[in-house]
């Protein structure tokens, strides 16, 4: 059955979330521990963001709860912390959620189209380890072909916003008056930042580990505005511009309490990564805002675009209903009864046509039925058997979709191999 174990920012403080993200480096260790610790977990991919801390999982056993003290063990996290933050989602639950990340419904700032690529990296890393197989790479294939469906047929992710276009916004709404703006990190985050800054007419000192690529980035955006500074001189950049914006992907805190000295000018702070960049402060001349308190933004942005949401729910319900109907299709057994009852069939309407024509005398119609049954078992013996022997296998779905297809055995639309997502249903917005 499908799972899903939920830690996100609608239920869990960043504090917590930043305790339990991975880094990439540690992703294999962790999977190989989880396998050989939980017998019942069949498939797993790990979802590691700033906003989420989510495996999506196939399982023989609703069992899971023993997963979630594991990684309150694991991770050295209170067990009562990690309980009051989460969701356990199943079989239909489970697959609304998926498809809704994939679509950025569930996003802290609705329709921004970078959890598509993070799902999507997450899918390829777990699929490269051998952790996700068949039953989530159907899941995971006909998410995005859900995702791609919502972008071109509602408003969602059209003038797309972003975690960084969301902390701009409430930037600008603070008034700020100078207009050199630091930005720690060239991640995507950190790029984004510093195109809408220099949108809203700001210059920007940009820093990063790795000089070179903070080089290449402002060759890329060919704007005179960015001023390039090495990571090693932090501390005094950071005590001498009022205005900072920290997205980086260390493992910890980059600005500790030690480094920061007193300013006679205010400083406004923001911290979009995860684990955060910026230490706890109760600095009196700084305002720290994290990636929790863009609320209020990010409510009026969803305000703004309800209807859409409302209609691309619907799209998810009803993608939900068809991967569920194209699973079914896809049980051998039945394909198997279905193709032998049209071979049958075919049989008593060729002998029934034989004996109203007269070209057979009805006395021999038991005989001829059962030598043309033998005929057909023969003929279809070894199809039945390689039928049964794939249906664990990647590819089976293909096959069998397609022996759907040669047979003509359904009435409705065929998916050509689902794993390319090569084509989807129209929606339509009745329902029906």
């Amino acid at each position: 059955m499908y799972c899903v174990i939920s830690f996100s920012h609608k239920h869990l403080d960043i504090s917590i979330r930043e305790r339990i993200a991975f880094p990439q480096s540690e992703l294999k260790q962790f999977y190989t521990k989880l396998f050989s610790s939980f017998s019942f977990i069949q498939e797993c991919i790990l979802l590691s963001t700033c906003n989420r801390f989510e495996l999506l999982l196939v399982v023989n056993s609703k069992d899971v709860k023993s997963i979630v003290e594991w990684i309150a063990s694991y991770r050295d996290i209170s067990l009562s912390q990690l309980q009051s933050g989460v969701q356990l989602l199943f079989e239909d639950e489970a697959l609304d959620h998926i498809f809704s990340v994939a679509s950025s419904l569930d996003s802290l700032v609705l329709g921004e189209t970078q959890i598509t690529g993070q799902l999507k990296n997450a899918y390829k890393t777990s699929y490269e380890f051998g952790f996700c197989k068949k039953e989530l790479t159907r899941a995971m294939h006909f998410a995005f072909k859900c995702a791609a469906l919502i972008r071109s047929q509602t408003q969602i992710s059209k003038s797309p916003t972003s975690v960084a276009s969301v902390a701009i916004a409430h930037f600008l709404n603070l008034n700020p008056q100078k207009k050199k703006v630091v930005v720690v990190g060239t991640g995507e985050i950190g790029i984004l930042c510093v195109k809408y800054l220099l949108s809203h007419g700001f210059e920007v000192l940009l820093l990063s580990r790795t000089l070179d690529h903070a080089c290449a980035i402002k060759q890329e955006l060919n704007d005179d505005r960015i001023d390039i500074a090495s990571f090693a001189n932090l501390t005094e950049i950071i005590n001498s511009h009022p205005y900072l914006f920290c997205a980086t992907g260390a493992p910890h805190a980059i600005i500790t309490k030690d480094m920061i000295k007193t300013c006679s000018f205010q400083r406004i702070w923001f911290d979009l990564a995860l684990p955060r960049d910026i230490q706890p402060l109760e600095e009196e001349n700084i305002a720290l805002f994290v990636i929790d308190d863009l609320q209020e933004v990010v409510v009026e942005n969803k305000n703004k675009r309800e209807e859409e949401l409302q209609k691309a729910r619907g799209m998810i319900c009803q993608q939900v209903k068809l991967f569920r109907q194209w699973l079914a299709s896809l049980d051998v057994e039945p394909l198997i009864k279905a193709f032998r009852e049209k071979a049958k069939q075919c049989c008593i309407d060729e002998v029934s046509r034989a004996i109203k024509k007269g070209f057979l005398d009805s006395a021999e119609e038991e005989k001829v039925m059962r030598i043309m049954h033998n005929a057909f078992n023969k003929f279809l013996h070894h199809p039945t058997t390689y039928i049964k022997t794939i249906k664990e296998n990647p590819e089976s779905d293909f096959i069998v979709e397609n022996i759907q297809k040669l047979f003509d055995l359904r009435g409705k639309e065929v998916f050509n191999n689902p794993y390319k997502c090569e084509k989807h249903l129209k929606y339509d917005e009745e329902g029906k």
